[in-house]
């Protein structure tokens, strides 16, 4: 790859690409017919996420981008601090759940290998390529935007294979909120790795706890987004400094 090219259009080529195998797929899967997403979650592997999953990892490999996409980590362990946020809200959600009880081990297994899956191929694809793609043309202000609300919209896809168009509408609105304190964090932590964790942990807990555990999306999702901005609060008039420019140009 000429490394004078720009990596935007490569990455949106790859985000296209990653949103036909994910649908296509599980669409395939569903026989066409609408379906809720959980009740497949938990009753077999969804195979469009797996074959996503691999794809990025294969074109982040042959593309060379994985100090990009992945980061070198926080130059201070102190940083992990940051994460304080996100694990009480996920421990809150592990309570709610132990509290309600654990579904089958079969459901259990299932659920866990989806939402892990879920996890690496959106992570890598939004908080990793696009986000690097955008940040290289646009600056990290403006690719946290960009990404959150492509995170969002492409939820909003979700209404095709469950029939239900504003459920779908609902999860966009989430979701985008949930793509601006998760790219804060990859931001401020320069790693993917505790965002993919986060993100599992998030999709599976939310899962289980079922309508308890959806209740509290509002507020846990505010107050998270509240916190990501906060985080990127250096970012907004271009004063992320060394940090902001090391993105960039690494």
């Amino acid at each position: 790859m000429n490394p004078t090219r720009k990596p935007w259009p490569t990455s949106l080529i790859i985000f296209a690409i990653w949103v036909i195998i994910v649908f296509g797929g599980e669409l395939l899967q569903v026989g066409g017919k609408p379906t809720q997403l959980d009740e497949l979650a938990k009753n077999q592997i969804i195979f469009g996420v797996l074959a996503a999953a691999v794809f990025l990892l294969g074109v982040i490999s042959y593309l060379k981008w994985w100090p990009q996409v992945a980061g070198k980590g926080p130059d201070n362990l102190r940083d992990l601090r940051l994460l304080w946020l996100p694990a009480l809200v996920l421990f809150l959600l592990l309570l709610i759940l132990l509290f309600t009880g654990l579904p089958p081990g079969t459901v259990l297994m299932l659920v866990i290998i989806n939402t892990l899956l879920v996890g690496i191929s959106e992570e890598l694809m939004y908080r990793g390529i696009l986000f690097h793609g955008a940040s290289s043309s646009f600056g990290i202000w403006r690719a946290v935007w960009i990404t959150a609300v492509l995170f969002g919209l492409v939820h909003a896809l979700n209404g095709f294979i469950t029939g239900n168009f504003m459920a779908a509408a609902g999860q966009a609105f989430f979701a985008g909120m949930f793509g601006v304190w998760t790219v804060a964090l990859r931001v401020r932590l320069d790693t993917i790795i505790p965002v993919i964790i986060i993100h599992w942990l998030w999709d599976c807990l939310l899962f289980l706890t079922g309508f308890l555990g959806g209740m509290l999306v509002f507020p846990f999702a505010l107050v998270l987004f509240i916190y990501g901005l906060w985080l990127l609060r250096d970012y907004r008039h271009g004063k992320g400094g060394l940090q902001e420019e090391t993105v960039l140009t690494k």
